[in-house]
């Protein structure tokens, strides 16, 4: 109940202050929170999920996604020029993962099992939770490598280099198709810079 009511606070913020924002918990987590707070055996079993499938999701991004999308120089840029934002950053990242391991862990402990089994309710882990939140991040890992990547990425990045110069590595991060017009966004960064650019061409 807490996390959302603080996440909510946060939507509030960013709404206010025309920045983006982006969260799966909010109203969610604190609805969960009263159920469970009231004992709920059915939230018991539905939480416990929902933590499986995005601790395990969170895991696989981690792993997979992020490196993909972002190069290591890039990480390394981002954290000497931003240094606060970055270690922010990177310990809220660990908090909700610790997060989603603690709520899980509570709701897998032996007398919240025993509560379901004296309910008739299934006690076993979450496997397929578990499993599509380790398969998507692969899956999307492998449709970013064949679109960011292939082709279209190429000539994303020698568009970028053409119009803003050689003064810039680049990482596209985007590609949109609309019939024959292509739209890709990328962020051009050095040692001294991070920004976000975007080039058109038509097939």
């Amino acid at each position: 109940m807490l996390v959302g009511f603080v996440d909510l606070a946060y939507m509030v913020y960013c709404i206010s202050t025309e920045k983006s924002y982006s969260s799966s918990l909010n109203i969610f987590a604190v609805v969960a929170g009263v159920f469970l707070w009231r004992g709920h055996l059915g939230a018991v079993r539905l939480v416990a999920r929902f933590s499986a499938f995005f601790l395990a999701t969170a895991i696989g991004t981690l792993l997979f996604l992020v490196p993909f999308l972002q190069p290591l120089d890039l990480w390394v840029t981002r954290l000497k020029l931003n240094p606060i934002a970055s270690v922010l950053g990177f310990m809220v990242t660990l908090a909700l993962l610790g997060l989603l391991a603690w709520t899980y862990g509570q709701l897998r402990a032996a007398p919240v099992l025993q509560a379901l089994q004296n309910d008739g309710r299934s006690i076993t882990p979450p496997r397929l939770a578990m499993g599509i939140g380790i398969v998507l991040p692969l899956v999307l890992t492998a449709l970013f490598h064949f679109t960011l990547s292939g082709e279209a990425g190429v000539k994303a990045v020698d568009l970028a280099r053409a119009e803003y110069g050689d003064q810039y590595k680049y990482a596209p991060t985007a590609i949109n198709w609309a019939g024959n017009h292509v739209s890709a966004k990328l962020t051009a960064y050095n040692d001294y810079e991070i920004k976000d650019v975007t080039v058109e061409w038509q097939q």
